[in-house]
């Protein structure tokens, strides 16, 4: 038998094999460090500004929505205790009414994974005593930087009859759910 036949499927292979690794899911090293977290909690931070719009896009609606999400996936999402990452969502969304019945309404969502990043330019020396804790954001070390490692924002202009709040809270809904998936994926290994 020819050996170039051989060698021809086996570099084919060869070269597809990391395609169908990646289709899979396999976390690439982009992914781990933007969602890596070794299945520590996630606490997550919710800031709500309603102007106007619907009635149930509160803060404590949309609270309760992000935590049961993530607890509903196993993720540990405990309320004020900060850790070395912190899920923020912040909801912004302003409404006009143009008739009795028609609603214009305007938002703007962005929900972005922190965590803690070690800053080598920052940090005074190898071994030293940092000047804080790293267990929140006002009291890291200054080698130690709180920085967004994963981002989904959403902005747009809806027309809807009534005052019903429903678009809006079904993106925040869509957006968590991405980032439960995502998480998942990644921390899969670990968790």
């Amino acid at each position: 038998m020819n050996s170039a036949k051989l060698i021809v499927p086996a570099v084919a292979f060869g070269l597809l094999m990391p395609v169908a690794a990646a289709a899979q899911g396999s976390p690439s090293n982009r992914d781990r460090f933007a969602l890596f977290t070794a299945c520590r909690p996630v606490p997550v931070e919710v800031f709500v500004t309603n102007m106007g719009g619907p009635a149930d896009i509160t803060t404590p609606s949309v609270e309760s929505m992000a935590t049961s999400r993530l607890q509903a996936a196993g993720i540990d999402a405990p309320a004020g205790r900060p850790g070395g990452s912190t899920l923020q969502l912040s909801v912004f969304v302003s409404a006009q009414r143009l008739t009795a019945s028609a609603v214009v309404t305007v938002y703007v969502i962005r929900l972005r994974l922190l965590k803690l990043v070690y800053d080598r330019q920052s940090d005074p020396g190898t071994g030293e005593a940092g000047r804080g804790s790293a267990d929140s954001p006002g009291t890291a070390p200054d080698w130690l930087n709180w920085a967004p490692t994963w981002e989904t924002p959403q902005q747009g202009i809806g027309f809807y009859l009534g005052r019903d709040g429903d678009p809006v809270t079904s993106l925040v809904g869509r957006m968590l759910d991405e980032f439960v998936s995502e998480y998942v994926r990644v921390n899969a290994e670990a968790c």
